[in-house]
């Protein structure tokens, strides 16, 4: 018997899909991979693995069952129902969290251009936002807007935590949890995903076939090759 491209798939998960995934679930519109090109004829400068905007008002079954919102991962990802949230994120697969030397460089400017080249801030307020993030990780600007690194990787690091503890560090098993959750809890309303791509799908069919929590982090972190501390050495 043929398998299902879902089960083709399922041979291994790319952390970066994963992520975008996570962050999908929680209302980010998303672009991967978002390129700085540079200012003549070269290699790209850098790239974010993820560029996602979240905007305050989000509510997911609002008109289907206002008593049963479906709950985004508020507390973990610092979520606001206020301000529109622009989120650059910087994953990692077997390292801790951590940002690369293109986000805190500000020599470099990158953080420059990806503000212009989105278009979130006036031009007159790049700057000011660009000096913020770089020291901090983070720009809330006149209270509609916020623009924000976020580390995605194997384990919470305590040097990125003392340098920006401003910077929202998301580790595999919970990102993992969440996903979970949201497709168990609600799989009766995300049944038809034919749309999804295949690594959504993928993501879905590991779920379904899990019988709980803690069978499909274990799974999932093995088919990302994440190293957990059950790994052989």
């Amino acid at each position: 018997m043929s398998r299902s491209p879902e089960q083709r798939n399922i041979d291994r998960l790319d952390p970066e899909k994963v992520a975008y995934w996570y962050f999908r679930l929680n209302g980010f519109l998303q672009i991967e991979n978002f390129v700085v090109h540079p200012e003549r004829r070269g290699g790209q400068r850098t790239d974010a693995d993820l560029l996602a905007v979240r905007f305050p008002y989000r509510a997911e079954r609002l008109f289907d069952n206002p008593q049963d919102i479906m709950a985004d991962d508020e507390q973990r990802l610092a979520l606001s129902n206020v301000l529109i949230d622009v989120v650059i994120a910087e994953v990692k697969t077997n390292q801790p969290c951590t940002l690369n030397g293109p986000w805190t460089r500000s020599d470099q400017k990158n953080v420059h251009r990806v503000l212009a080249a989105i278009g979130c801030l006036p031009p007159d307020c790049i700057e000011r936002a660009a000096e913020n993030i770089y020291r901090a990780g983070i720009h809330a600007g006149d209270g509609q807007l916020r623009v924000r690194l976020v580390a995605v990787g194997r384990n919470q690091s305590e040097e990125l935590a003392a340098a920006y503890p401003e910077v929202k560090q998301l580790i595999w098993s919970e990102v993992l949890s969440f996903i979970w959750d949201r497709l168990h809890r609600y799989r009766s309303q995300k049944t038809q995903v034919d749309q999804w791509d295949l690594p959504g799908r993928a993501i879905k069919h590991l779920a379904d076939a899990s019988p709980n929590t803690e069978a499909f982090i274990d799974e999932a972190l093995h088919l990302m090759g994440v190293e957990t501390r059950h790994s052989p050495q």
